[in-house]
């Protein structure tokens, strides 16, 4: 190389290194600034901590043992799945409480979600796999990746596995959702996952695929695997006493009530979601955005919850008065809510840390946060994103998703440290050595008011005795007067396999409740090796505390003696207006419901409730689940036998409804029931009080296998009492249930006098439903023939039968087409029904006739154009919503049915996206709005939304707001439908001035 050549190369390493430092330092000063953007809680601080360069895109950190601080990096959100996620440790080489440098631990990840300190190593999660990484030589790189677990789906990373946490039960819980069916990205995103298991151990349990969408906890040395109840999407959290608590974008704070192992020792409970939203402020929660100039995209829900995550019980113990405050992350709108918890029952009460203004909030539209940790210090450590959108493309416009912004900040991010005012900087950097203290110093931390302290401790007792020998440990437990430290000791004591049953029987005396709760937990474990554990969970029934009631009831369902099931009905008895309570005494009472129920019949009768109520119905439900026909018989001779009073008509109407809920699945056997049979039929009298004698028919005509012949000397009187106009309308309807039954066509005719505008809408249903029933094809012609006439409560309900049978779809379909309906009449629902049928026929038809109009979406937007440049008229816009609109939708919780979206979350957006969304609905469905078809082993269709999931059920919830609960085993079929949920086609039924009326009412 020549002298000149030398010179040259010289001058640009020197202006290249002159260069970087000057983006380094501008990099460092926006980072700065943004410091000025926010508005914080009144008297606390927040600083910056680490920003670009030294990080990017970060979504979580951890704090070891030794104060070593890593970040994980999630660069390839939202699409690239090509390994760009990388691990960094940051440290803080000049001590002044900011982090200076950053040295790569681990990289070609490609979507992590969540690290954890575990062993020598962290857990990281990366699905399909949950890894673990460790660095072996010493060269600040981890060289050791092994994977634990795996067969999570890749799918949508707003709802892949993520954040693991280190339970106070020395379990590793992880949050998750689940797969979700991509519509846009479905080359990255179609993965379902596999069965989750240990592929070290192949002997070890494993999980359904994809664990079902549920969470997931699991101990990695004793291969111990285990599906949770509840799900969560991005974040998971405990409260000081190990109660878990989750979030999922509108549902910011929600609670498992309920483990899955007490559901699953009752096969025949049916219980539609084990979780419980717990804000006393509603899903979709009204926020308090300050943002300048925000990037909302297409389906953005402006001014509510949207995008909830990170959800943190804040423990640190730093910042007084927080012991029980939740923090969640909001990074749609650029903001952190707090909720203050507090008992309620078996579960809890979230209400807002401050009214009318958030925890913390930014006018910067780039800050995105999207986790919390709580620091050695006690401070809470906020984790920023910092991206321009946030939003992933399967819910975006295809005009963003083109733009090439999605992944504008992706060099940036920042972590922050909040902190009460005066609170020195950050010190504890690379400053800590656990590990080095001396025993009795270690077992001490198990009572700081830290939990960072806490959990560490007692991670690294359980896995290493050397730190704290046993004497130590039990020593520290009989002596504290820390109720955590005494409960973070007892914990670490099972981990090891060293507990006593003298210590858990102290526990389960504590003053405080929480340690109560726990040792009853623990005692559960231990039932078989010391059972005289059982006579002091006996003894506790007295407990002032509601949650440590709810547990014991949950545990003696595991001791079958006769003082236990005395015990768990006198908790019943107690806290029976308490769902959660009936939830928990029913999964208790496997085997034994009957006598669950004949208990209840002898002591809760004179105590009228609602909860009382649904708990007939909810116990003789799971009765009948059983099987048990005998036991069934029984008690229908008991509460159908004798006269009839009104005074137990509240009770007895509870109980033939629970029965006849399910009774059409594994009742009672036609054949073997005559008895039953003939003292239902009694029920059918004006002098039966009419909640008996609804139930009873209901019941009567549901019974599997009954005939027309068995009904045969009673039909005639039920169709006299059905033409008696001067009978009361209860007792006409009740006999047109029984004729439901008939297989007389002779009835037909003088049946449809009876649909007629002359008749109480119960009276036309009812006699709508007998003529379905003897002659389907003569009632879709009577509908059709009278529809002009039908009110549109009749109409709803004379519409759903034709949607019941393929005849009958199409015979509207044929009306339809020769313009004796409307289609306008058929709500938006139905028409998705009807365009996705399993009959071909139907299907082509209903989409030949019922889509959106021809005319392009585009040609349509153009059309409507024009009513975004005139001022609208909101009280004129509020019919329009009511006619068109209401039938899916509610605005702010009112004015409609809320099987869709609330309407009340877009009133910021940008009236051209509200415009092109009404006219072409399909473009994109709502996350959580997708209609689902599904068809259980008896041939019965339900279609609407699913409303909740457990391990054992799913709930369906239809336009009307009724939610039905199937069992997964009853399950034959279930797809979700490629078409939008929300209705097309708009063009046909508003004007260009309506249409202006309508978006100024949903921007009011």
């Amino acid at each position: 190389m020549t002298f000149k050549q030398t010179f040259v190369f010289s001058l640009v390493v020197v202006l290249s290194s002159c260069a970087s430092q000057r983006d380094k330092e501008e990099a460092e000063q926006l980072a700065k600034e943004a410091l000025t953007s926010f508005e914080l809680y009144e008297g606390l601080q927040i600083e910056l901590i680490a920003s670009e360069p030294l990080v990017a895109d970060p979504v979580a950190m951890e704090v070891d043992e030794l104060g070593r601080t890593y970040v994980l990096e999630m660069h390839g959100y939202p699409l690239d799945l090509s390994g760009s996620g990388v691990i960094k440790q940051l440290l803080d080489t000049d001590a002044d409480g900011q982090f200076d440098e950053a040295v790569v631990f681990a990289d070609g990840l490609k979507l992590p979600t969540g690290l954890m300190r575990w062993k020598s190593g962290l857990i990281v999660v990366d699905v399909p796999d949950v890894l673990y990484l460790e660095d072996t030589n010493g060269d600040g790189k981890a060289d050791k990746r092994e994977v634990v677990l795996t067969g999570f789906a890749v799918t949508n990373p707003q709802h892949i596995a993520n954040t693991p946490v280190y339970g106070l039960d020395n379990w590793i819980y992880l949050a998750h959702q689940g797969m979700v069916t991509p519509k846009v990205s479905v080359k990255e995103f179609s993965d379902e996952g596999s069965e989750v298991h240990f592929p070290a151990n192949d002997s070890a349990p494993k999980l359904p695929i994809d664990a079902n969408g549920r969470n997931v906890r699991f101990m990695p040395d004793s291969f111990q695997l285990e599906m949770l109840s509840g799900e969560s999407q991005y974040g998971q959290t405990f409260d000081a006493w190990g109660r878990h608590f989750g979030t999922s974008n509108a549902d910011h704070l929600f609670t498992e009530v309920i483990p899955a192992r007490y559901l699953a020792r009752n096969p025949n409970l049916v219980v539609a979601d084990a979780m419980e939203n717990i804000p006393d402020h509603g899903s979709a929660a009204e926020v308090f955005p300050i943002t300048q100039n925000p990037a909302h995209q297409l389906l953005t829900d402006v001014g509510v919850i949207t995008s909830s995550c990170g959800v943190t019980w804040y423990q640190g113990g730093l910042i007084k008065g927080f012991e029980n405050v939740t923090f969640v992350a909001e990074p749609v709108h650029n903001l952190v809510h707090a909720d203050r918890v507090t008992a309620k029952g078996a579960s809890f009460n979230a209400s807002r840390l401050v009214e009318n203004k958030e925890f913390l909030a930014s006018t910067d539209g780039w800050f995105r946060p999207v986790q919390f940790y709580v620091g050695p210090d006690g401070a809470l450590y906020m984790i920023d994103y910092y991206r321009h959108i946030v939003e992933h493309p399967e819910w975006m416009s295809e005009e963003v998703n083109n733009s090439g912004a999605l992944y504008n900040g992706s060099n940036q991010g920042r972590i922050y440290r909040i902190s009460p005012k005066g609170i020195a900087p950050m010190s504890w950097a690379d400053e800590i050595d656990i590990p080095g203290m001396s025993p009795d110093e270690i077992v001490a931390l198990l009572g700081s008011d830290n939990i960072w302290w806490r959990r560490n401790a007692q991670r690294l007792i359980v896995a290493n005795e050397a730190l704290a020998p046993n004497d130590v440990l039990i020593d520290y437990v009989a002596s504290t007067e820390s109720a955590v430290g005494f409960l973070h000791g007892l914990w670490a004591l099972e981990g090891r396999g060293q507990l006593t049953d003298e210590l858990i029987e102290r526990g389960l005396k504590h003053q405080a409740a929480g340690v109560r709760e726990n040792a009853i937990r623990l005692a559960e474990i231990h039932l078989t090796a010391w059972p005289t554990l059982a006579t002091t969970l006996i003894g506790m029934s007295g407990d002032d505390d509601a949650r440590v009631r709810f547990q014991l009831l949950c545990t003696l369902g595991f001791v079958d003696t006769k003082e236990a099931t005395e015990t768990r009905n006198k908790l019943l008895r107690q806290d029976i207006n308490d769902l959660w309570v009936q939830v928990a005494a029913l999964s208790a009472s496997y085997g034994k419901e009957s006598e669950l129920l004949s208990e209840a019949m002898r002591t809760l009768t004179d105590t009228p409730s609602e909860g009382t109520a649904m708990f007939f119905s909810n116990c003789a439900a799971v009765v009948a689940l059983s099987g048990d026909k005998a036991a069934t018989s029984k008690i229908l001779g008991k509460v159908l036998s004798g006269n009839q009073m009104e005074r137990d008509a509240w009770w007895k109407s509870a109980v033939l409804n629970g029965i006849e809920k399910v009774v059409r699945r594994s009742g009672l056997e036609a054949g073997s029931a005559k008895a039953e049979i003939k003292l239902l039929k009694d029920q059918l009298s004006a002098g039966t009080p009419a909640e008996i004698r609804t139930a009873s028919m209901k019941l009567l005509t549901h019974l599997p296998g009954i005939e027309a012949s068995d009904l045969a000397d009673v039909q005639e009187k039920a169709l006299q009492l059905a033409l008696n106009d001067g009978a009361s309308p209860g007792l006409r309807t009740d006999a047109l249930l029984l004729l439901t039954k008939s297989d007389n066509g002779a009835y037909v005719e003088r049946l449809s006098t009876l649909v007629s505008a002359q008749e109480p809408d119960a009276v036309q249903e009812g006699a709508i439903n007998a003529i379905v029933a003897i002659n389907s094809e003569a009632a879709s012609q009577l509908i059709v023939k009278r529809w002009g006439s039908l009110t549109p409560g009749v109409r709803d309900h004379a519409m759903g039968h034709l949607l019941n049978s393929e005849s009958g779809s199409h015979s509207l379909l044929d009306a339809v087409e020769a313009g004796s309906i409307d289609q306008a009449t058929i709500a938006w629902p139905r028409k998705v029904r009807l365009m996705n049928s399993y009959t071909d026929g139907v299907r082509e038809k209903a989409r030949r006739l019922l889509a959106a109009s021809n005319e392009a979406p585009g040609e349509l937007v153009k059309k409507y154009q024009q009513a975004l440049d005139v001022k609208g008229d909101q009280v004129a816009g509020a019919a329009v919503f009511k006619a068109n609109c209401a039938v899916c939708h509610q605005k702010g919780g009112e004015g409609g049915s809320s099987f869709g979206p609330d309407l009340g979350t877009i009133r910021n957006r940008d009236a051209s996206f509200i415009l092109a969304d009404i006219i072409n609905p399909n473009r994109s469905i709502a996350d959580g709005f997708e209609t689902w078809e599904l068809e259980n082993k008896s041939g019965e269709q339900i279609t609407g939304v699913i409303a909740s999931e457990t391990a054992s059920s799913l709930s369906i919830k239809d336009a009307a707001g009724n939610v039905t609960t199937v069992n997964r085993n009853e399950i034959s079929s279930l797809k979700a439908s490629d078409i939008s949920a929300m209705p097309a086609g708009f063009e046909n039924s508003i004007s260009v001035d309506q249409m202006s009326d309508l978006i100024a009412y949903l921007k009011r």
